[in-house]
């Protein structure tokens, strides 16, 4: 498998990858985040984005039909396309940088102090329609990473890709524009970009798996 390109993320407002579940006492919806604190989002999940990102433009753009061996095609269980997608994390060496400071033996850093460095956690509840006050009962603490983390997720092509390939992946790329819960409400609105190793390099954000 070629492996030697990334899928650059930046969010561009606080957004939640939610895990589905809280934490009592702190939060009723808690971000995805590693045993370091560090966030990501999975390969899977990013890739359903671009898929439907794809599905909402392909009747327009013909020239996107050939995006089928990018995602492959409806009910495919045998995963026939070419393109394989790995979790979105922080770079390698911000790992490194945590890693080292939660394993030395004085003044260590805790995976919480991590999480809260790049989070908040917000607030927000239903409103009666009827009086225009809170609905009871819906009062929920939702933790969001904020706005200016980039995250990469790195790119295993099975077999060489073509141009159209490259062009058909940066469309979808350019059109996913928000990920997360809550999404079509304005939180989540991210950038996607397409970078290769050389430019990872040249930036000082090699590496970036999980």
């Amino acid at each position: 498998m070629n492996q030697n390109q990334f899928i650059r993320l930046e969010l561009l407002s606080d957004t939640s990858f939610s895990r589905g579940e809280g934490v009592a006492g702190i939060v009723d919806i808690e971000v995805e985040h590693d045993e370091f604190g560090l966030p990501f989002l999975g390969g899977k999940t990013l890739r359903g984005l671009l898929r439907d990102s794809w599905l909402s433009m392909k009747d327009c753009l013909s020239a996107l039909s050939s995006a089928e061996r990018i995602f492959g095609i409806d009910a495919d269980f045998e995963e026939h396309s070419m393109l394989r997608i790995g979790d979105a994390v922080v770079d390698a060496e911000t790992r490194r940088w945590v890693v080292a400071a939660k394993t030395r033996s004085h003044s260590f850093v805790t995976p919480a102090m991590v999480l809260a460095s790049l989070t908040d956690i917000r607030t927000q509840t239903s409103e009666n329609r009827t009086t225009g006050a809170p609905q009871k009962e819906t009062l929920r603490s939702v933790r969001v990473f904020n706005r200016g983390l980039v995250l990469q997720a790195p790119l295993y092509w099975q077999v060489k890709p073509e141009v159209p390939d490259l062009y058909n992946l940066s469309l979808v790329l350019w059109a996913t524009r928000h990920a997360g819960l809550t999404r079509n409400r304005g939180r989540g609105h991210i950038r996607l970009s397409l970078v290769s190793d050389l430019e990872n390099r040249a930036a000082g954000l090699q590496g970036g798996v999980a």
